[in-house]
């Protein structure tokens, strides 16, 4: 790898249900065009390619046919698969160790299902974390909030909006509507989850803060290496399902931390693509609809038509979303599984 360059890491692996009806179990967000004529994985390859040695990808086994169709430059060895999800604690903790075992570089792992409006602001900021990643354990991308907003992490920061990093005193958790307006007023910053790192430093830290969880990392890795792939499967899925943030990131030292002024978003709600998109009519809709959609009296909403279903959603009740469709995955109250309706009309 050429020293100016980092190697990437995207993270592929999660589902998105936030975005239903287009993002399901079976196409996740990160394989849908939501913003352009590219899917969101495509967008953010594109985004960091210039700035870019080797890229891998982290993704879930049943996703590695969309990988390959997505970013067919990618080598098949360089597709990481992890063979249940478990969250980004176990994921990234594995891809480090099989990254760890080529060359201890520099590495950013960035999210495939996010977004930023200047790309070239974007390679500067990871270019500053990987310059820092010398002399922290991992450096973290730190957004300047633009509004309370419930559905981040925050970072609380010893020297907010540094150009040459800053300390990250404490990551907080997604807070209610109150707490996220004090924590802006307090000059706090969103999570952005992406991190930059040496392997050897955050396996070292991973070590010493979570050590039942790299245990179990380093046996899956272990038995992957056999070729013990029902064992292995088992030792994965037997891990706890939890983030980096909570299993690492929180208990770790020397964690710092670099400004990201890039117009970045994380696509997680109908809002945010609202937000991205423009509003699609006067009213403050977003519509989505392979088909003519009247929608009289209705005004700050989503309305999204798909194969899979149909969603009008006001954004006001956005947050009801995820465990409605956890309800609609379990068959309740007679409607179809959604895995079954996608399987059956051959959805891709």
């Amino acid at each position: 790898m050429k020293s100016e360059r980092i190697r990437i890491l995207l993270m592929a692996g999660g589902g998105g249900t936030r975005l239903w009806p287009l993002s399901t179990d079976a196409r996740p967000k990160q394989f849908l065009s939501l913003l352009s004529d590219k899917s969101l994985l495509r967008e953010t390859f594109e985004r960091v390619q210039p700035a870019a040695g080797d890229v891998f990808v982290a993704t879930a086994e049943r996703y590695v046919d969309l990988v390959r169709q997505e970013l067919p430059e990618v080598p098949a060895g360089r597709i990481l698969t992890e063979p249940a999800r478990r969250n980004s604690g176990p994921a990234l903790l594995c891809a480090a160790l099989a990254l760890a075992e080529e060359s201890d570089a520099v590495t950013a792992a960035i999210p495939s299902d996010q977004t930023a409006a200047d790309a070239e602001g974007f390679r500067r900021a990871l270019g500053a974390a990987a310059a820092l990643a010398e002399r922290a354990s991992v450096v973290v991308l730190a957004v300047p909030p633009s509004r309370p907003e419930t559905d981040f992490g925050y970072l609380e920061l010893s020297e907010p909006g540094s150009g040459d990093g800053a300390e990250v005193v404490k990551f907080l958790e997604k807070p209610g509507p109150a707490e996220a307006e004090e924590l802006v007023r307090a000059g706090r910053f969103w999570n952005a989850g992406i991190f930059v790192f040496r392997p050897s430093r955050l396996l070292g830290e991973a070590r010493r803060v979570a050590a039942d969880l790299m245990s179990s990392v380093e046996a899956y890795r272990a038995l992957r290496k056999k070729g013990d792939s029902r064992e292995a499967t088992a030792a994965y899925e037997a891990m706890p399902d939890i983030s980096i943030d909570f299993a690492v990131m929180e208990k770790a030292a020397d964690v710092k931390a670099v400004p990201l002024r890039a117009g970045w978003s994380d696509v997680g709600t109908w809002r945010s693509v609202r937000e991205m998109r423009k509003a699609s009519d006067d009213s403050g809709n977003l519509v989505l609809s392979p088909v003519p959609v009247l929608a009289l009296g209705v005004r700050d909403s989503a309305i999204v038509v798909s194969d899979n279903g149909v969603l009008v959603l006001p954004f006001s009740e956005e947050r009801e979303l995820k465990g409605a469709v956890e309800r609609l995955k379990r068959g309740e109250k007679g409607r179809p599984n959604l895995e079954d309706t996608a399987s059956r009309r051959g959805r891709r």
